[in-house]
């Protein structure tokens, strides 16, 4: 492997320096070049993915708008999750919708009212309580977000306080839906009486 002289490119470096390329070590000028090549390409997959997947959920609409119609039901509206299976019951396709959600400021409020109820409890609040309550407002050492469910979970607690009620009710309003995402699985099986196989579009377990 030697060097393009011919190669008049001036690479940018990480930290912001320009270089020519013909000063870069072969080896190191392949992996750069690679390295874009590879996740152009992957840009462009992900497009197609991303068209395809539109033109998925609009095969699934226009299917449940005919369904409507044909009972005479007014169309539009939110679409739940369904079930489309194929009379020799060896193909379906399931589409389900999951409500995701996010912590509003309400959690400092429900933070310090739990402390301040622990701090009151002193020896009655045992090293478990403490650890639970702990638990449910820390934050994700990767994604720095709060567990919603690990919050709500608290509002199962049952302490005799008298802040205990105005706590529960941060609890609650702590947590918000902040929208829904659909997801669309395929499956099939060989018989109508084997195991569905769910296929797999997941790009790097093909």
């Amino acid at each position: 492997m030697t060097h393009t002289l011919s190669d008049d490119r001036i690479i940018e470096a990480w930290d912001g320096s320009r270089i020519p390329a013909r000063r870069i070590d072969p080896r190191r000028l392949l992996a750069h070049d690679t390295a874009h090549k590879l996740v152009d390409q992957a840009h462009v997959l992900q497009d197609i993915l991303r068209e395809e997947k539109l033109k998925f959920y609009a095969e699934v609409d226009a299917y449940v708008d005919l369904v409507l119609e044909s009972y005479g039901a007014r169309l539009g509206g939110s679409r739940g999750g369904l079930r489309i299976e194929a009379i020799d019951g060896v193909r379906k396709v399931e589409v389900s919708v999951t409500d995701y959600q996010s912590v509003t400021a309400a959690i400092e409020a429900a933070r310090v009212l739990m402390n301040e109820i622990l701090d009151d409890l002193v020896g009655d609040a045992s090293d478990d309580l403490r650890a639970i309550v702990g638990n449910a407002f820390a934050r994700n050492s990767k994604t720095g977000k709060i567990s919603t469910e690990r919050v709500l979970s608290l509002r199962q607690l049952n302490l005799s306080h008298p802040k205990w009620p105005q706590a529960k009710d941060a609890i609650s309003d702590a947590v918000i839906t902040a929208g829904s995402k659909r997801y669309m699985r395929f499956h099939e099986r060989d018989t109508p009486h084997s195991p569905w196989k769910q296929i797999d579009l997941n790009f790097s377990s093909l």
